[in-house]
């Protein structure tokens, strides 16, 4: 390869970083938490709204390599898993997001890893979105006790039996909490959840 070629390769890459960081999230971290049976849509869409807007994510899993997505009635594609979620701390990241699919929440409900990072996230203030069935890990008093959520139907019972007041609506946006009744608020859900992580200062969080 000619020097002219590699100096080319070179102003192309930093054109792509320049560009990135001037983006409204550039340089910004979001990890998504999965396990074998999330909705792919519920994955995707978020994805790929924060990818436009400049951010990184990463996907932060117990599964071993690939995470299994679920697609409608059937098991759909694998992702590369980023990170595994024993190894995740809350701190290096300036969001997280939880897709439903209730194959992925059962497993992730009972992993105490996963439960560490949602409290670390909830406990801390930091931008935090969760969608559909996925909601169902907030069912808990010390998390959800007082505060306005709205979730896929079918969490509905075990968020206001631990405390959660309920609403019927696309999503509801509470501090830095924002909750999605699934695939139907989804859209609208996150670009509000852009506007949160980019007035987020991690730095707060680092310190403290």
């Amino acid at each position: 390869m000619t020097l002219l070629a590699d100096l080319t390769i070179s102003n192309k890459i930093l054109n792509e970083e320049e560009r990135m960081a001037d983006k409204l999230l550039g340089g910004r971290i979001v990890a998504v938490m999965l396990a074998n049976g999330f909705n792919e849509i519920e994955f995707t869409e978020p994805q790929k709204r924060l990818i436009e807007a400049g951010a990184t994510t990463k996907v932060v899993s117990r599964a071993n390599g690939l995470v299994n997505g679920w697609y409608e009635d059937s098991w759909g594609h694998f992702f590369p898993v980023d990170v595994d979620l024993a190894e995740t701390l809350s701190v290096d990241y300036d969001g997280l997001i939880i897709p439903g699919g209730m194959h992925a929440i059962d497993k992730m409900i009972n992993d105490p890893h996963s439960r560490r990072i949602l409290k670390a996230f909830i406990r801390a203030s930091m931008p935090t979105i969760i969608v559909g069935d996925a909601a169902k890990m907030l069912a808990r008093k010390e998390i959800i006790q007082g505060r306005t959520v709205t979730s896929s139907i079918n969490v509905r019972a075990e968020l206001e039996a631990n405390g959660a007041i309920w609403k019927d609506a696309p999503f509801i946006v509470e501090d830095a909490l924002v909750t999605v009744n699934g695939i139907e608020g989804i859209r609208d859900a996150m670009e509000v959840f852009v506007t949160i992580v980019d007035a987020y200062d991690n730095e707060d969080a680092k310190a403290a």
